[in-house]
């Protein structure tokens, strides 16, 4: 809907720049009074004469009458460019704020677990742990142990503690992960990444 309106004033634009510049007749200095005047005496010229004089006139008032359309449609042109644009604008800063307000609330929404992880659905838990979301129980543990045993804190030695605290982070993920497709809360695991 905003492109339609965008080309709507676009084009209603052009129309009436088209209108005020390149659409202008030799009467278009003349107020609309003079042009009454003008209009009324070609009349009675038009009724007094005949042949070329004749045709002459009527290019005249021709030239008149396309001078008074004109005049008449340049506001409306320019009243519809106006309004489609500000139509446009309106709908794209609605457009923005409903977006804003839902990433929002997607941001804000979203209960937490133990540990500060975002909680998961089973498909995002079993690709953390690199099984099927239907894996047996077994499978589960055992690739929650690998992956815990990969990602152990213990063989970091004095490395950078940020480095240490995602470590430590991607532990709890994994945890969580496991909580969420064994239907448990807790899995009490030692340090060293083996169910105890």
């Amino acid at each position: 809907m905003r492109i339609l309106l965008f080309l709507v004033a676009l084009l209603s634009g052009g129309y009436a720049g088209y209108l005020s510049t390149v659409a202008k007749t030799s009467y278009s200095s003349f107020s609309p009074a003079q042009l009454d005047q003008i209009e009324a005496e070609q009349m009675r010229q038009l009724d007094r004469t005949s042949g070329d004089e004749r045709d002459n006139h009527l290019v005249s008032l021709s030239l008149l009458r396309d001078e008074r359309t004109r005049v008449s449609r340049l506001p409306v042109a320019g009243g519809v460019a106006g309004l489609s644009l500000l139509g446009a604008l309106v709908l794209t800063l609605v457009g923005a704020l409903r977006k804003g307000s839902e990433q929002e609330e997607e941001s804000s929404g979203a209960p937490s677990e133990s540990g500060g992880s975002r909680q998961m659905d089973r498909n995002r838990a079993a690709a953390l742990l690199g099984v099927r979301p239907d894996a047996p129980r077994a499978v589960i543990e055992a690739a929650l142990q690998a992956q815990l045993a990969e990602k152990d804190p213990s063989q970091l030695g004095g490395h950078d503690p940020s480095l240490r605290q995602k470590i430590h982070q991607q532990r709890e993920e994994l945890q969580a992960a496991a909580h969420v497709l064994l239907d448990r809360r807790e899995l009490a695991f030692t340090p060293d990444g083996t169910q105890g």
